[in-house]
């Protein structure tokens, strides 16, 4: 099951990506296009935040060609080969949120287009923030009708909100180890009320954030894109899908990142499709099995085996599409 090396463009970006075709299928075969996670995540699941292999992406390429599925996997804008493509640093801040969404469309054309794609059966498979891109997908006037939407470890609420939450409770943390002092803690708290404010009036920050808060990713030049991305609700973009849509969920109870009540929500949002959950006790955020122990982030890039939980309701899943 060979990888073979494609580019597509979007825009004014030129993609990198890896198309993947199933051996020893004839016939045209059904493809899912593959949307990675936030930050420097590229094609196979792997960020360069961090020094190891992560696979995640690569992992559900494999299980879909097992299972008879081709599939599109591709570096992002500021990712992998992609790269900023012909833009300069100063420039991230004029893209939206909408750049990414616009790309995962013009990926899912190039896919139909392939020879061997059934373009009537095509699939999108959105991982963590790569979830709300394909949910902003399949609900687009423009969009073609899928066979099937994979949301995965998904941002189930909107984006500001989860942030908030995360940031308050790191400062909850430091608090009570007694690693800030209770006035620098009220300062952040304070100072990420009023730029979740300002972005939701107006999409824009002040320079002047506490370090904290701009090392959390609150900089001018993301404004823009967490402003698009925060306007977008996932439990509204889930009561948009078409009727009878066959939808997977899955989230785990060692995720740190998601939680199982925020998911549980979106599925309710979900009542009108076709819904699969999958729930895990003994995966992490990326999908590999840690057993008991907390996640900490360090794990997703040890050597560890992708979740059996996750496989066999993925693949359950397929076969009844």
């Amino acid at each position: 099951m060979a990888d073979t090396e494609i580019t597509f463009a979007s825009g004014d970006v030129t993609l990198h990506g890896s198309l993947r075709l199933p051996d020893g299928v004839s016939g045209p075969v059904p493809a899912a296009l593959l949307l990675a996670g936030s930050g420097p995540t590229d094609r196979n699941g792997d960020s360069a935040l961090m020094p190891g292999s992560i696979g995640t992406l690569r992992f559900l390429a494999d299980t879909l060609a097992d299972a008879g599925f081709a599939s599109l996997r591709y570096d992002k804008l500021g990712s992998g080969e992609t790269g900023l493509g012909p833009y300069e640093v100063e420039d991230v801040a004029g893209l939206g949120f909408s750049t990414f969404v616009d790309a995962a469309a013009d990926g899912l054309d190039y896919l139909a287009a392939q020879p061997g794609v059934d373009a009537d059966r095509l699939l999108v498979i959105g991982h963590s923030e790569g979830a709300l891109v394909g949910l902003a997908l399949a609900v687009a006037d423009d969009a073609p009708a899928l066979a099937g939407l994979g949301l995965l470890e998904p941002l189930a609420v909107r984006l500001l909100d989860l942030l908030t939450r995360q940031i308050n409770a790191q400062v909850d943390g430091a608090l009570g180890a007694g690693a800030l002092p209770l006035e620098l803690a009220d300062e952040l708290r304070t100072a990420l009320t009023e730029a979740v404010e300002s972005l939701r009036a107006d999409g824009t920050l002040p320079d002047d954030l506490p370090e904290p808060l701009r090392m959390a990713g609150f900089v001018p030049v993301n404004a823009k894109a967490l402003a698009e991305e925060d306007a977008l609700d996932p439990r509204v973009l889930a009561g948009a899908l078409p009727a009878g849509l066959p939808v997977l969920t899955s989230c785990s109870a060692r995720d740190t990142q998601v939680a199982d009540a925020d998911v549980d929500a979106l599925d309710v949002a979900l009542s009108a499709v076709a819904l699969t959950s999958v729930r895990m006790t003994t995966a992490n955020h990326v999908l590999k099995e840690i057993g008991e122990r907390d996640s900490t982030g360090a794990d997703y890039i040890e050597d560890l085996p992708y979740s059996a939980e996750f496989a066999v309701g993925f693949r359950n899943w397929l076969a009844g599409l």
